[in-house]
């Protein structure tokens, strides 16, 4: 099967039946510099795909027509159906298909052609890969897949996200940033990966410490860069546990730089509820997008 990054590349016919145009126009859109796109030396125009999106929000175009999913893709036309319709419990099921799918590289042709078809990403994040990994999970504890499904459905998730991070585009920069870090010895990443796409995509450079980063290491890191947030993410909290206690020294350190506190995840609200540990809790990426828009305007 084809790459993801392969398919970052749209021909001009690509780009013609995602708009439902003719090719003509499409060189002229390129030959007018509407269009960015670079030529091959055999005269062949090459689009990228963040010049596309690009393009297509500036100018108010909504994809009218599907591309075709490389590789043959026996869940093709499904998916562009969905895709055109927005028809999200399919996405949802055709993730779930893909995520348990013993091809590595299937899940990333997949998010990226979302992403193409100008999915948002955090429609991506909140109405497919969220539902999708729970379904994943209620199978598990069903009994229908074993762990080892499961793990590896989670790996080839951040694996995909981390593929589609390279074709997000970004706005300019703004001089804001961002820490994202887990707690303690948190496992799942996979929703601190989605929120530092959002901090990115929307002009913040990050610094990403991901899961099992030391306590110390995330401290030292917010006194480092000096972040205008700090994103944090658990999934659990034992009762009374040290994750409590590790997430009140980077509360410390956050407000020795004046950085906002972002908390997500399943066990977020638990650490919420202690007034030694304050922060603004978000349940989803369009949340979080909400929160970094008001950071914005305050500052």
């Amino acid at each position: 099967m084809a790459s993801c990054i392969q398919r970052t590349i749209l021909s001009t016919a690509d780009v013609a039946r995602l708009f439902n145009v003719t090719e003509t126009t499409v060189k002229r859109w390129a030959d007018e510099g509407t269009l960015k796109c670079q030529k091959t030396p055999g005269g062949h125009r090459k689009f990228d795909m963040r010049c596309v999106v690009e393009f297509a929000e500036k100018n108010h175009f909504e994809p009218v027509g599907a591309l075709a999913i490389p590789g043959g893709d026996r869940l093709g036309q499904r998916i562009q159906v969905a895709v055109l319709g927005r028809d999200f419990s399919a996405l949802v099921a055709a993730f779930v298909e893909k995520a348990l799918s013993p091809d590595p590289t299937d899940l990333s042709t997949y998010l990226s052609y979302l992403y193409q078809h100008r999915v948002q990403l955090w429609e991506i994040h909140d109405l497919i890969i969220r539902p999708g990994m729970e379904e994943i999970g209620a199978r598990w504890s069903r009994g229908e897949i074993g762990i080892n499904h499961e793990h590896r459905a989670s790996y080839e998730t951040v694996e995909a996200l981390v593929t589609l991070q390279t074709q997000i585009r970004l706005k300019s920069q703004k001089g804001r940033s961002a820490v994202c870090s887990c707690l303690g010895e948190e496992l799942h990443e996979i929703g601190l990966r989605c929120a530092a796409h959002l901090f990115e995509s929307e002009g913040w450079s990050t610094t990403y410490l991901g899961a099992r980063t030391p306590v110390e290491a995330v401290t030292t890191a917010i006194r480092e860069t000096q972040p205008t947030a700090v994103s944090v993410s658990v999934t659990y909290v034992p009762p009374g546990g040290t994750p409590a206690k590790e997430f009140r020294c980077i509360v410390e350190a956050a407000r020795e730089v004046n950085a906002q506190i972002i908390l997500g995840g399943r066990g977020a609200h638990l650490l919420a509820r202690d007034p030694a540990c304050p922060g603004s809790l978000h349940t989803s990426s369009r949340q979080l997008l909400t929160s970094i828009e008001a950071i914005e305007r305050k500052i």
